[in-house]
């Protein structure tokens, strides 16, 4: 039953309901990951329903009138059965995916945020067999080509029989010839994807964040009155979330978070390592520089110039003004100063992501890495290259995969990585997302603290569920004093998320212990030589 339905079912039992009782009821009944607004807004929409006052407070009863006939706003919606697994087609889904397709089913608006490789292509494909079989259309933007193949590829195994075309790499396919078309942002864009008259359509949007940039914001067309985002984090670092997604796709309707998935053995179970390392005596120099030198900018900025105090805030400020001053040829001390502030900041991030230490951790920890799939996160192609050369130097076998490289050879690696023959791959953030990138058991983390976002997509690379059952491994080198450091707050959004659900989170001082790293890849519950053990259960 659809979320639609729980809720009539519920108000023919009771005669009325608040909203905080009818929540109460959709979570008991498997829908834990159900937004109260997802819930209200269902309630407002539906013409079945009716409160008695200010809806958010209010008590709501079905109206005789609206039940009958379900709704006009309602028509287009796919069967109320669409979430249970005998009526997609055959197509298995576990727990979460059906709940989180009911809860979107209830207006086919609305966005699912779930851990990456939990399965939300599927959740996706589930809806499009309902709105194939309604005798509709679906386009899938995805961001790039190799995502665009792979959801291709997918769609034909599991909706056999429908006909799917893709536009952009070459081709251009429409949805007159095609039920369902995979499309780059740009090329949808570019070429406007028109629905046969009278056609219902359905747009899904994978990494649905990225869309929020005005470019990729184009491909989003009113045309299409159901919309599905995916997305394992939905934010952004500006304005994009609010002024461009919400508007389009509406609210989170489903959120899937990594204690669920955890418990529902969706996932791997994982444990994390922060492995520090200590600033070189020149690194630190560099370090005191330009931190010393943001201080003084960000208080001309904040008390002098009056912008926004806040981190984030004041960045998009500061970036806004130097975009701005630079498109209209303009200087003065306000640009300036924005200017400075950006290189400044870059610097100091610069000199915690490249500092030496962290190569010396890859040449210390290459031998213990020799049996597992290993995913080396870097900042630059420049230190991917110097990480690879440790590894080597380390006696493991690894590989670089960057946007420097042709289509070809990235392919090629990340194959001789899928079938072991490359036991390491080591990339500047283009694995981060995008890519079809093959299971991995470690992901060891040079540079990793631009975004809680970029954390939980190298987590996700590591937690798909391993055959033998054994645990996932993140290890999150950083150096000690500077943004990067858990006790000056860094990594703070994704620990807090991570606290309570991975097995341990341990503390390793590789400047006191430099093989503590080596035995905790080797450890499960023993004690730890040079490390703080936190456990997180």
């Amino acid at each position: 039953m659809n979320l639609a339905g729980m809720l009539q079912e519920e108000l023919e039992r009771t005669g009325a309901a608040s909203v905080r009782d009818l929540v109460k009821v959709v979570r008991a009944a498997g829908g834990s990951g159900v937004s109260r607004a997802a819930i209200e807004r269902l309630l407002a929409s539906d013409p079945r329903f009716v409160a008695d006052g200010d809806p958010s407070k209010a008590r709501w009863a079905l109206d005789a009138e609206g039940a009958a006939d379900g709704g006009d706003e309602l028509a287009h919606v796919p069967p109320s059965g669409a979430a249970t697994r005998a009526e997609v087609d055959g197509m298995e889904l576990r727990d979460w995916q059906a709940a989180a397709l009911a809860a979107w089913s209830s207006t086919c608006r609305g966005v699912v945020e779930a851990v990456t490789g939990t399965g939300k292509t599927r959740l996706a494909m589930a809806a499009i067999r309902s709105v194939i079989d309604a005798g509709g259309r679906a386009l899938v933007l995805v961001p790039t080509l190799e995502l665009q193949e792979q959801w291709a590829r997918e769609l034909r195994t599991l909706l056999p029989g429908v006909a799917v075309g893709r536009l952009g790499g070459g081709q251009a396919d429409d949805l007159f010839a095609k039920q369902v078309v995979v499309s780059t942002p740009h090329s949808a864009a570019a070429v406007p994807v028109d629905l046969p008259p009278e056609t219902i359509g359905l747009l899904v949007a994978d990494e649905a964040h990225r869309y929020g940039a005005p470019t990729w914001g184009a491909a989003l067309s009113e045309a299409f009155g159901m919309r599905l985002a995916l997305t394992a984090t939905y934010e952004r670092a500006d304005e994009g979330v609010a002024e461009v997604l919400a508007p389009y796709f509406g609210e989170i309707v489903y959120r899937y978070r990594y204690d669920r998935a955890v418990a529902d053995g969706t996932i791997a179970p994982f444990r994390i390592a922060l492995a520090a390392v200590a600033l070189s005596e020149r690194e630190t120099d560099a370090h005191t520089a330009a931190d010393v030198r943001v201080r003084q900018l960000h208080r001309e900025l904040v008390h002098g110039l009056k912008m926004p105090r806040e981190p984030r805030a004041l960045f998009a400020a500061v970036a806004a003004v130097v975009a701005e001053g630079e498109g209209a040829g303009r200087d003065g001390r306000q640009i300036r100063a924005c200017r400075e502030y950006l290189v400044r900041v870059r610097e100091r991030r610069e000199v915690a992501a490249s500092a030496a230490g962290k190569l010396v951790v890859c040449r210390e920890v290459a031998s213990a890495l020799v049996d597992r799939r290993t995913l080396v996160f870097t900042d630059t192609v420049e230190q991917a290259d110097d990480a690879v050369a440790a590894l080597r130097a380390g006696g493991l076998h690894a590989e670089t995969v960057h946007g420097g490289l042709t289509d070809d050879k990235r392919r090629i690696r990340l194959a001789q990585f899928r079938n072991g023959s490359i036991p390491a791959l080591v990339a500047p953030r283009v694995l981060d997302e995008g890519v079809d990138v093959p299971d991995a058991d470690v992901a060891l983390v040079l540079a990793a603290f631009r975004t809680r976002r970029h954390l939980i997509q190298r987590l996700g690379r590591v937690l798909r569920l391993k055959p033998d059952g054994r645990e996932a491994q993140l290890i999150l080198v950083h150096a000690v004093g500077t943004a990067e450091d858990p006790e000056r707050g860094g990594h703070g959004g994704f620990l807090d998320e991570v606290r309570g659900v991975a097995s341990s989170i341990d503390r390793l001082d590789l400047e006191a212990d430099p093989g503590a790293l080596r035995g905790w890849l080797d450890t499960e519950d023993r004690p730890l030589p040079g490390g703080v053990r936190s456990t997180a259960r």
